[in-house]
């Protein structure tokens, strides 16, 4: 094995990562359909059907570098959608108003996507036989029909079974979960816009398994993390700058026990997101970065390590009025250096720890924030 290929302390992945987004912003300005009829009235040009692709490796989150991604707002409100909640108040109390355009008097946005994603309502009237035969799905009987049926409901956590497959069955293709909840559809104030997400989970060799912690460790030593990667990449660090020889050697001799002995998980975890309509200069950067992290802490929970983020638009557009914005964004060029990583507390094991304040992103580096309106 030459120099070339040994795995890089740093790669490109932020660099393209940033491409991905731009590539999309750049296509719908040049090539996008108008339309006049959208929901908000403000007109939009756009494109359909847009995949997009992100890398994670290394613990990397695709936090765009030609325009600020505010930071708190991001993750308040993914701590909100973890708590299954469906009112302002959460967001509000901590400085964030993002939703409260679309909220009632009283802060209520209806079964927004946290209702969804933690509670999923499943009503149903079955004969009492119908319900010996499912009763250990954990339904609930609320009452009895003059006719002598029963009225039972559940509630579904869907992000904690995918959780749980990840960890007793991780490679179940039914690690989906939906916020399309089409009976309920019409009690939410704005129904849901990234509406579908899924998780893939895989072993991968030995060798694969050492350069994905040694990159993951690698920028942990870059900020003064501590972390079992951290440990490793400083452990091998030595035999990884050696002479080809002897890199190859080491390689030749790598076992799925000694990484074990490290605590180096053994599988990968891919998603994917899909999202009907896609505000893609004001939205879509909170929404790749934002799912990304969801990777990210669903790996750290799992005894996995993320891997890559892939994101689907169905309508994917610009609003009109975001013209000027786009221009500038246009012009700039990325920043380089930027070289954003994800990490949370080793003490963090389920999903009810996850805490906006203890969420830490480094090496984030961008442009000044881009001010537009933000359709209703």
């Amino acid at each position: 094995m030459t120099e070339s290929n040994k795995p890089a302390s740093q790669n490109n992945f932020p660099v393209l990562n940033d491409e991905s987004y731009r590539d999309i912003v750049s296509d719908i300005a040049q090539f996008g359909l108008s339309s006049s009829t959208d929901r908000t009235g403000v007109g939009t040009i756009g494109l359909c059907f847009i995949p997009s692709f992100y890398h994670l490796d290394g613990g990397i989150i695709p936090m765009i570098s030609g325009k600020a991604v505010n930071q708190k707002p991001l993750l308040v409100e993914l701590e909100w959608y973890f708590k299954g909640l469906t009112n302002v108040n959460f967001l509000n109390k901590n400085g964030v108003s993002i939703w409260d355009q679309w909220a009632d008097e009283n802060g209520d946005l209806g079964p927004v996507y946290g209702k969804q994603w933690r509670q999923w309502s499943d009503t149903r009237v079955v004969t009492p036989e119908q319900y010996e035969q499912i009763k250990n799905r954990g339904y609930t009987i609320e009452g009895t029909l003059t006719d002598g049926r029963l009225a039972i409901t559940r509630q579904i956590d869907q992000l904690q079974r995918i959780v749980d497959n990840l960890r007793n069955d991780p490679e179940n293709r039914r690690n989906i979960m939906t916020a399309w909840n089409v009976g309920e559809l019409e009690d939410m104030k704005l129904p849901p816009c990234h509406f579908a997400f899924g998780a893939w989970s895989r072993e991968i060799d030995p060798v694969n398994r050492l350069v994905m912690a040694f990159r993951i460790g690698i920028n942990h030593i870059e900020h003064d993390i501590e972390s079992k990667y951290a440990d490793f990449a400083l452990a091998i660090k030595p035999i990884m700058e050696r002479d080809s020889a002897s890199y190859d050697d080491f390689m030749s001799s790598l076992t799925h026990e000694w990484l074990d002995h490290h605590n180096i998980p053994r599988r990968v975890l891919n998603t994917g997101m899909v999202q009907r309509s896609v505000d893609t200069f004001v939205g879509m950067p909170f929404n790749i970065a934002g799912y990304s992290i969801i990777t990210h802490y669903l790996a750290h929970i799992t005894d996995h390590m993320a891997c890559n983020f892939t994101h689907f638009g169905f309508d994917v557009h610009l609003y009109n009025n975001h013209e000027d914005g786009v221009t500038t964004y246009l012009n700039r060029t990325d920043m380089p250096d930027s070289n954003p990583i994800v990490v949370f507390p080793d003490s963090w094991k389920e999903l009810s720890d996850f805490n906006w304040q203890g969420i830490k992103i480094y090496g984030y580096r961008s442009y000044p924030w881009i001010k537009v309106p933000v359709a209703k």
